[in-house]
């Protein structure tokens, strides 16, 4: 069964008070959202978890405020089996986009703002020389380099989160986008050009984004409404 790949429009929300919604999340989680001293992160990482809360309610038949997500040593998220079969899911959130991917394998997304400004030359620091040339290619316009950078980017994230991997040493964006493996990685492009990378098994990558742009009663949409 192919990795299913959501997306939420969070940006009318992102200077909203969260105080409302806190008493979904555990006195632990909450000190994790509060210790953001920004609203817009605070609402990123609020509204991604109650995402992925809809997603696992749907698929469990759970009340959406049943569902607990749990985090291991390395801050990857989980939550409790399902009759003895295991959801695997994967969160992001960057700018006015919240991100999940779900399914019945291992899957990682990551989702990257196009707008906040990067210095190219950084890639070569954090990418595999072969990647680094396809960046610095003089042919290309910055917007496009920077589109580049960001494809290979959330491959690398996703990559890692995927694989639970500590680092991202070794990973060829060039081979996982043609799957020389046996998980493979893809790329999505947004309107407003915002990048989303997922990784998954061959054959089980997404065909398709599931996009909602925010709903007048988000937390409405959340536990009852459908993408």
């Amino acid at each position: 069964m192919s990795i299913e790949l959501y997306l939420l429009n969070i940006r009318e929300k992102l200077e909203s008070p969260i105080d409302e919604y806190l008493e979904y999340f555990s006195a632990e989680r909450v000190k994790k959202i509060l210790s953001y001293k920004f609203n817009p992160d605070r609402n990123r990482t609020l509204w991604a978890e109650l995402l992925a809360r809809k997603l696992i309610s749907e698929r469990t038949g759970k009340n959406f405020k049943e569902i607990k997500i749990f985090r291991n040593s390395d801050g990857r998220p989980y939550c409790e089996k399902n009759n003895g079969s295991e959801i695997f899911f994967s969160l992001s959130h960057s700018g006015a986009w919240a991100a999940c991917s779900i399914g019945d394998s291992e899957n990682g997304v990551d989702v990257e703002n196009f707008d906040r400004k990067i210095d190219i030359n950084i890639a070569k620091r954090f990418f595999l020389p072969n990647e680094y040339e396809v960046i610095k290619n003089f042919s290309l316009s910055y917007d496009e380099q920077k589109k580049k950078f960001f494809q290979y980017w959330t491959l690398k994230e996703s990559c890692l989160k995927c694989l639970n991997l500590k680092e991202w040493t070794g990973v060829d964006c060039e081979k996982l986008l043609r799957g020389d493996g046996e998980f493979q990685g893809k790329n999505f492009f947004l309107d407003d050009g915002a990048v989303v990378g997922v990784c998954a098994k061959k054959n089980e990558l997404p065909e398709k984004i599931f996009i909602k742009k925010s709903p007048p009663d988000l937390l409405k949409f959340l536990s009852e409404g459908d993408f």
